[in-house]
């Protein structure tokens, strides 16, 4: 007969560990409901569509929303000028935009996103040089990053930091916070550089 096995003490540093091992069922059974969770944001996040057509009137702009809007992986909404074209075509817009498989799970693209956005179809390597540079202004001011081709300037929203829970409504108040800042910042550089 094989005598008992014998295991150190727990460890406080291993509590967090520990705390997994003890209530794993409990633990998976919630992680299970983050694709649920995160069909119930996007759902809210398309119902601003709304938000920013009132918007729009307020600020004398057209929206601009994606054909991906309710189905897709980049639903984007946003708002562009006029005047905001380059050789005829409406290339520029400010956006609130996320990548809907990739809400709310750990890793790259969790939140939406607010940016300066430009089609991938925009291949004139000037255009993209005269945008990275009117946007500039708006890094040093706002503190975002640039991502590949498309956002010039962009910057994820996340939600307040300590919050034990997450409440779509002030969420959602704040991405729309973070998409008025980025236009008051933005539009004026985009505005000088179509004059």
């Amino acid at each position: 007969m094989l005598d008992p096995i014998t295991l150190p003490e727990r460890e406080d540093a291993d509590a967090k560990a520990w705390f997994y091992l003890d209530h794993r069922q409990d633990i998976e059974i919630w992680a299970a409901l983050r694709d649920d969770a995160a069909q119930l944001l996007n759902r809210y996040l398309v119902d601003l569509a709304p938000t920013f057509e009132k918007l729009a009137v307020e600020i004398d702009a057209e929206p601009e929303f994606s054909d991906e809007l309710e189905s897709g992986q980049w639903p984007t909404l946003g708002l562009r000028r006029a005047t905001w074209h380059h050789h005829g075509v409406a290339d520029l817009s400010v956006v609130l935009e996320w990548e809907r498989p990739r809400l709310l799970k750990p890793g790259r693209n969790t939140w939406p996103f607010v940016a300066v956005r430009l089609p991938r179809s925009q291949e004139d390597p000037q255009r993209r040089r005269q945008v990275t540079e009117a946007v500039a202004p708006v890094h040093a001011q706002l503190k975002g990053g640039r991502k590949e081709i498309v956002w010039p300037y962009y910057r994820y929203v996340l939600p307040p930091t300590g919050a034990p829970a997450l409440d779509p409504a002030a969420y959602l108040t704040g991405l729309v916070a973070s998409f008025r800042e980025l236009w008051d910042v933005a539009a004026p550089a985009l505005d000088a550089l179509h004059r």
